[in-house]
């Protein structure tokens, strides 16, 4: 197994791409903290893997608090003896806001969530991991990290792909400070993916078809085709991969 003895924590391990790499790091031998804002979805991810003989716990946690997350790493490295991989997939895009919020607001909720949610499991896991040897972080950018938006999916001024921007440039800078401890750090850059942050797109068939056709490929991803993803820089097969942002967009980004 692939991350056999290794110990990670997923954030929004409840859903979609973070859902998708529990199961299987667990698969693959990892002990899993699956973490999310939701506990009622983290511990339903958290118990079909024991159930299916794997080992995980439940975290409940606002990545945008410090004393939350202060407290789930705390958890797993008490559970499970340390911290090896952290795969940081909680976000959300502009189209999750409060309904009531304007367009400030908007921003400032995306980026706090996006960023500095980021940025304070990077900031404390990489203490842990210090204390374990080193590991491996994976941060969830998008292809909106790497090109500007397409027009009809906004007018220049959105958080998401500013906030995706900006988790590149976290991945770049702490790789080159960690280098030498023996902690890669690298990004991933989905396309558009049958995921919950896409869910109000998909549902006008008419943007649909444009997404689809945006790939070169002429399909949307799967969760599952991230996560493998995922997986490879989180194991030992990429221990000469850090600072890099891989894309896994069915060619959107070639073009």
């Amino acid at each position: 197994m692939r991350l056999e003895n290794k110990v990670a924590l997923i954030t929004g391990g409840g859903s979609g791409i973070g859902e998708a790499s529990s199961e299987l790091f667990a698969r693959e031998g990892a002990a899993v903290g699956v973490c999310d804002l939701n506990a009622d979805t983290a511990e339903s991810v958290a118990t079909r893997i024991k159930d299916a003989g794997g080992r995980a716990i439940a975290l409940q946690a606002d990545v945008t608090s410090r004393a939350d997350v202060e407290r789930v790493v705390d958890a797993i490295v008490g559970e499970f003896g340390g911290l090896n991989i952290l795969v940081n997939s909680a976000g959300v895009s502009d189209r999750g806001a409060p309904a009531d919020y304007d367009t400030d607001q908007t921003w400032q909720w995306v980026m706090d969530i996006n960023v500095s949610g980021t940025l304070l499991p990077c900031r404390i896991g990489v203490e842990a991991m210090r204390k374990s040897g080193g590991g491996s972080i994976i941060n969830l950018s998008s292809i909106y990290g790497l090109v500007g938006r397409t027009e009809w999916l906004g007018d220049g001024f959105s958080a998401y792909a500013h906030s995706k921007g900006a988790v590149l440039q976290i991945t770049r800078d702490l790789a080159i400070k960690t280098a030498r401890e023996g902690i890669r750090v690298n990004a991933l850059c989905p396309g558009f993916a049958h995921t919950a942050l896409t869910a109000g797109l998909r549902d006008n068939p008419e943007l649909l078809a444009r997404m689809e056709e945006a790939h070169p490929m002429g399909r949307l991803g799967e969760a599952i085709e991230i996560a493998n993803c995922a997986l490879f820089l989180a194991s030992d097969e990429a221990s000469f991969v850090t600072g890099t942002a891989l894309s896994v967009d069915g060619g959107y980004t070639a073009q």
